[in-house]
């Protein structure tokens, strides 16, 4: 063999490259799997409710759900920006109940308006939010611990306001957001897409969602960087504690009535509904639309199991099991992808 022979047979154009290695190890299946798994998960659901439980597949009972699903799909917008920070917020369920008893209270007890109640209740969910943040951020105490607390403070609260009996009475105007529809939506459900796109916006379009991304993947690169972790742990908690307070509202809305101890279970479906949806409890990775899809698998479950007959018992339990079956899927593709 020539010399230049040789030179030719062991060129790059005739070697096997990395990237090509890498293609031949991810067929086609294989990548629509992980683009479009979620929806092909939802599907599947949809289909199987569909044949087993009557009347699971019809509009009025998908509306239903959209509207049922409002205030967890709300709650979960918020703490997606707090996951990918590499955070948790533990008190969204609280936040939300005090939330639903504050505005009660404005609109009831002191007679308020309703956009002023509105915006006070909100206000009281970005304190409760700011409170976490600014400890998390300022001293470096897990937001676990935090939001723990606020949790505990935030229903002690609502109990103490409320002298541990519900609030009734509301003003039938204020029944259009939880019950009133366009069309065939709910509005409820319209103020959950609103959520989610502001989130989806404040993800991709933002310097503010780069940051959050950052944080997530890397504390001490993310300030290296340049980067105000501080600022960026308030913020996200705020706006968590915001999209709670919100959910509250709904919900009241929803009832036309507020209890201290409502949404007790809520925690559990928002958390998997966010893990669902492949953000990871890790931190520095999701999407708000994983989180839409996620909500939509909850919600979904819970009414098709309760169309079924199904315990509220075995629905905790089913729940329970989806988010650990999301943790280690999580963690297997991590470990994959090192």
């Amino acid at each position: 063999m020539s010399e230049l022979d040789s030179e030719e047979a062991e060129s790059p154009a005739n070697s096997v490259s990395p990237e090509e290695t890498r293609v031949g190890r991810n067929p086609f299946a294989l990548t629509a799997l992980r683009k479009y798994g979620l929806a092909f998960a939802l599907a599947i659901l949809l289909i199987t409710l569909s044949l087993t439980a009557e009347n699971f597949l019809t509009l009025s009972n998908l509306m239903n759900i959209l509207l049922q699903s409002a205030n967890i799909g709300i709650m979960a917008a918020g703490l997606t920006l707090v996951i990918i920070a590499a955070e948790i917020d533990l008190s969204v369920a609280s936040v939300q109940t005090l939330g639903a008893v504050v505005v009660a209270m404005l609109l009831v007890n002191y007679e308020l308006p309703i956009v002023p109640a509105i915006l006070l209740a909100l206000m009281v969910g970005a304190t409760a939010g700011a409170f976490s943040g600014f400890f998390t951020g300022w001293l470096s105490i897990p937001a676990f611990i935090l939001t723990l607390a606020v949790d505990s403070l935030a229903r002690g609260t609502a109990l103490i306001l409320t002298g541990g009996t519900s609030i009734y009475s509301l003003p039938e105007a204020y029944s259009v957001i939880g019950q009133g529809y366009v069309g065939p939506v709910p509005v409820a459900g319209l103020i959950m897409i609103a959520v989610f796109v502001v989130i989806h916006f404040i993800l991709t379009r933002t310097v503010l969602g780069t940051n959050i991304y950052a944080v997530g993947g890397g504390k001490e690169a993310a300030r290296v960087a340049g980067v105000n972790v501080f600022a960026v742990k308030l913020i996200v908690l705020m706006i968590s504690g915001m999209c709670a307070a919100l959910a509250g509202i709904v919900m009241a809305s929803r009832l036309m009535a507020a209890q201290p101890i409502m949404g007790l279970f809520d925690l559990m479906d928002v958390i998997a509904a966010v893990v669902i949806g492949g953000t990871s409890l890790l931190g520095g990775e999701g999407r708000i639309v994983g989180t839409v899809i996620g909500t939509f698998i909850i919600g979904s479950m819970r009414n098709g199991l309760n169309l079924l007959g199904i315990s509220p018992d075995w629905q905790l339990i089913s729940v329970g099991t989806i988010i650990v079956l999301a943790v280690l899927v999580d963690y297997i593709g991590r470990k994959r992808a090192a």
